[in-house]
């Protein structure tokens, strides 16, 4: 069965209006450019809106789709390889980095492979290749039907079956050089990225505009303007008003997870340690995040990375992803600075917060997620101290 939401999804609203789409792609490009060239806080703002908008734009083609192929089917996939390619070239060239030493981002040092680097480089590009034939396979129907069984997305929408492959193909794609490096690459080049003389405020400030750009592009990937408005976008992301038992519990179940993620810390430590296998490099990931250890950078954090990513995640994808593959999704967006320890952390979290999403609402997941953000940074800055 499928709520009134999904629906509205299949052609049950009013004809759709491309005018206004129309005048805010121009307005958006526009803007994207002038601020390019002027850079300022114009240009951080609108560089902030590379995270997210891209899937936005999908969303609008994807909806904009007729029941048989048309204009829009063709836009979306087009769209879909660009958005694939641009995150294959970015995992290639941050690998390529990794391997050269970090050579690529550092035009003083000339760049050679360390040993075995061209054959990761090839078992990277294999897995991406690999990734996108999986994908590709979600194209048959039979395929889809039978995921149906397990999730809950409607194998004959086209905008099901669009963030169905977009989510699975990315989700892939990220994991591809941790698979093959055995540590994260981000955390590999912190010493090349991490500027020690960056300014701390305006990344404090890339990181708000980033949740700004995060709010409407999440209104826009369910369908707002297209086939819901406002009031129906909203209940359809479980972005509402929560109740004040709702607020108290997720602070309690905020604070309670971060007792349990510490003593499971431990104890992967102990069993990483015993085994032998790379943990992540907490000093590194420090220092990658360090403009935000301060009160402020953790409540900026908290709001920002607790509301941004369950809106994405838990409001957009687990309607129609379920909770284990939307969870999946948002680990794999933490695999190029995290190695295998954190990452099954960030999934224990994701999927607690998958569940507050499934019995409450994205409020509460959110409230969750920040509030134990918030605590695990203010609790590394008394380490610190």
């Amino acid at each position: 069965m499928h709520n009134s939401g999904s629906l509205m999804e299949h052609g049950s609203q009013p004809p759709m209006r491309l005018l206004p789409f129309g005048v805010g792609a121009l307005l958006f490009t526009l803007f994207f450019l002038l601020g390019n060239n002027v850079g300022g806080e114009l240009g951080s703002f609108m560089m902030a809106s590379t995270n997210v908008m891209p899937f936005a734009i999908l969303a609008i083609l994807a909806y904009l789709a007729g029941k048989s192929p048309d204009w829009a089917w063709f836009a979306t996939g087009f769209w879909l390889v660009v958005m694939i390619a641009g995150l294959a070239l970015i995992t290639l060239g941050l690998s390529i980095a990794a391997l050269t030493e970090g050579a690529l981002l550092d035009p003083q040092t000339p760049p050679q492979f360390v040993p075995g680097g061209l054959l990761s480089m090839a078992l990277i590009g294999l897995g991406i290749l690999v990734s996108c034939t999986l994908g590709l396979l979600l194209l048959i129907t039979p395929l889809r039907e039978a995921l149906a069984r397990m999730l809950p997305f409607d194998p004959s929408s086209f905008v099901h079956t669009t963030a169905l492959i977009a989510v699975l193909v990315i989700s892939l794609i990220c994991f591809m050089p941790l698979l093959v490096l055995g540590s994260p690459p981000l955390l590999q080049l912190v010493d090349v990225l991490v500027d020690g003389d960056a300014d701390e405020g305006l990344q404090l400030r890339e990181t708000v505009y980033g949740l700004i750009w995060t709010i409407p592009a999440a209104l826009l990937a369910v369908g707002y303007g297209i086939r819901r408005n406002l009031t129906n976008a909203l209940l359809r992301l479980g972005l509402v008003k929560p109740s004040m038992r709702q607020v108290g519990g997720g602070v309690a179940l905020a604070l309670l997870l971060v007792l349990v993620v510490q003593l499971l810390g431990a104890g992967l430590d102990w069993l990483w340690e015993l085994l032998g296998w790379p943990v992540t490099d907490t000093e590194a990931f420090t220092e990658l995040l360090a403009y935000a250890m301060n009160p402020l950078g953790a409540v900026v954090i908290g709001v920002s990375a607790g509301l941004g990513e369950e809106l994405a995640v838990r409001g957009v994808l687990q309607p129609r992803m379920g909770i284990l593959l939307s969870n999946l999704f948002f680990v794999s967006l933490h695999a190029l600075q995290y190695n295998w320890d954190a990452l099954l952390i960030v999934f224990v979290v994701g999927l607690v917060c998958g569940v507050v999403r499934k019995y409450s609402n994205t409020s509460t997941a959110a409230i969750v997620h920040g509030v134990y953000n918030f605590t695990l940074i203010m609790l590394s800055i008394g380490l610190e101290g």
